[in-house]
């Protein structure tokens, strides 16, 4: 039987009369709503709803923030105050960027010294021989310069304490130096020992320890250990040709502008006066002209912190050593060197780094460019390694050091003693590398010099030692100066890093951004950040020692 279709039931006609019935009795009520309203009333009904749950939503967070901030003051008033939290964390975080009430004290204190030097720039200054501070008022008054007679006996002593070492040498450890090495020079080599003979003279002769009356040098003192009050310094290059003009003039002008605490310039100037004049006078127009112009230009404006120290106006011959002359008389304790052909590095690494290094170990050299000598003999390759290992648990671990050795500073760890008339010993000058650390002396240019050193450097009693580097083939004038101001101050040459980097970084919401300093090569933590220097500059420097000074 075949299935219907819906267009076959014979009852569709009386359904669809029905439904119209039906939808004309609805029609005729009165309270009835058209069916063309229902889509209206649901387009403002969507909108009404969200509304009343982002009222509800902010209600909500409104309560959840009230009850959170009431949470937090009750947990707060049991360690102190909310100000206070906050005040301690940011007192933690200090040590990793600059404070703005150390760098105001810093400012005034450059622009007093400033004032100061420019106003005696052209005045000649006479040492004080009766006073025994020529290291400025910077020194703390707890700390006693010691005279030259305590500095020259400590040499003495030390020279004797070596001989006791090379005679009291093992017979196995005699003569065994097997490298063969050309010599350099024919040039003798200076007596063994003979420094102390020399100073043993002059002790004899000047017996007493009062200020030299003796109107042609005056009396020397040894610097403080440490200068912390310091913020000026003073530049000091040699130079002899205007061949270097170019390669010293343009960063010396971005130093005076941008270093601060710069506010002495001295140009040793080892010609006549007549090799910067008469290439102002030629007819072409170059560099050399232009910066000999402006080098004289400086030295005429009394306001300018530069001045030329023309050294055969002062009856010295172009010599290396006239850089350390007392004569030049620096104002400020802090002396800086640079070779008048660089390399010049940045702020970063000569003020915020090497500076606050000198601050702290001002008795003695500080610089960039170290060097050190090869032992060749398993002695004192052996009395090397315990020397670094004093040296370090004495930073580290604050350990005792044996006193012996003599030497102003007994607690440092002994020199190294060379017996090469007993032993044979030879030393190997290493000239190949820089070392950073085991350094053994430290090339001028980069480095630091407390300006009573000068006054060492041109004694008396050193005289010989003077001529041996006129006369040596090779001038040793470097490694003579650092390894006598290491035997004055009976300590060794502290270095610090050439590069520094810098770089801002987002540190807290209360400090839009700060200059972190790392040396290159290595990740430090920023707690442990060489920025912290700053801030101990003033409070740290001089105070009980801190962990992690430098």
């Amino acid at each position: 039987m075949p299935i219907p279709s819906e267009t076959s039931s014979p009852n569709s006609e009386s359904i669809d009369a029905d439904s119209r019935r039906s939808s004309a009795r609805d029609s005729s009520k009165p309270n009835s709503t058209p069916r063309h309203l229902f889509p209206v009333r649901r387009k403002f009904m969507l909108p009404m709803l969200g509304l009343l749950v982002g009222i509800f939503t902010l209600f909500s967070l409104s309560i959840g923030h009230y009850y959170n901030r009431r949470y937090i003051n009750e947990i707060f008033s049991k360690f102190g105050s909310a100000s206070s939290l906050i005040q301690i964390q940011l007192q933690e975080s200090k040590s990793s960027f600059f404070r703005e009430d150390v760098k105001a004290k810093v400012d005034m204190a450059i622009m007093e010294n400033e004032a100061t030097s420019r106003a005696r720039k052209k005045s000649t200054l006479t040492p004080n021989k009766s006073d025994p501070g020529t290291s400025g008022s910077d020194k703390l008054p707890s700390q006693r310069l010691i005279h030259e007679s305590e500095v020259f006996k400590s040499i003495i002593e030390r020279v004797q304490w070596t001989e006791r070492q090379c005679s009291q040498t093992l017979d196995n450890q005699r003569n065994t130096v097997t490298k063969q090495l050309k010599v350099a020079t024919d040039t003798p080599l200076l007596p063994e020992g003979g420094v102390a003979s020399a100073l043993q003279n002059w002790t004899r002769q000047h017996q007493d320890s009062k200020p030299s009356s003796d109107p042609s040098y005056p009396t020397c003192y040894l610097p403080p250990k440490k200068s912390c009050n310091v913020t000026t310094y003073t530049l000091i290059i040699m130079s002899h040709t205007t061949e270097r003009l170019d390669a010293f003039m343009p960063q010396l002008e971005s130093m005076v502008q941008t270093w601060p605490g710069l506010t002495e310039i001295i140009i040793v100037w080892n010609s006549p006066r007549t090799t910067l004049t008469s290439v102002m006078e030629s007819t072409t127009d170059s560099k050399e002209k232009q910066y000999a112009s402006q080098l004289l230009s400086w030295d005429s404006d009394p306001s300018h912190p530069l001045r030329i120290f023309f050294s055969s106006e002062e009856g010295l011959t172009n010599n290396l050593l006239n850089r350390y002359h007392p004569k030049l008389q620096p104002v400020n304790e802090a002396v800086m060197y640079f070779d008048d052909d660089g390399p010049f590095w940045s702020k970063e690494a000569m003020i915020d780094v090497g500076l606050e290094l000198w601050k702290r170990n001002s008795n003695v050299q500080v610089g960039g460019f170290p060097r050190n000598v090869r032992f060749l003999s398993n002695r004192m390759k052996d009395a090397e390694k315990l020397g670094l290992q004093a040296s370090i648990d004495l930073i580290v671990k604050d350990a005792p050091i044996e006193r012996g050795g003599g030497g102003i500073n007994d607690g440092y760890p002994n020199f190294t003693p060379i017996c090469r008339n007993v032993t044979g010993d030879i030393l190997e000058y290493n000239y190949f590398v820089f070392p950073d650390f085991a350094a053994h002396m430290l090339l001028p240019s980069g480095s630091f010099l407390h300006r009573n050193y000068l006054c060492f450097i041109w004694h008396p009693a050193f005289e010989e030692l003077r001529q041996y580097v006129i006369t040596h083939k090779t001038m040793p004038d470097d490694m003579t100066v650092s390894t006598l101001v290491s035997h004055l101050a009976g300590r060794a040459p502290r270095t610090f890093p050439r590069e520094v980097e810098t770089r801002q970084k987002r540190r807290l919401s209360t400090q839009a951004s700060i200059t972190d300093i790392s040396i290159r090569g290595e990740i430090e933590d920023d707690d442990t950040r060489i920025s912290q220097h700053t801030d101990r500059s003033i409070d740290g420097c001089c105070g009980n020692k801190r962990t992690g000074d430098l």
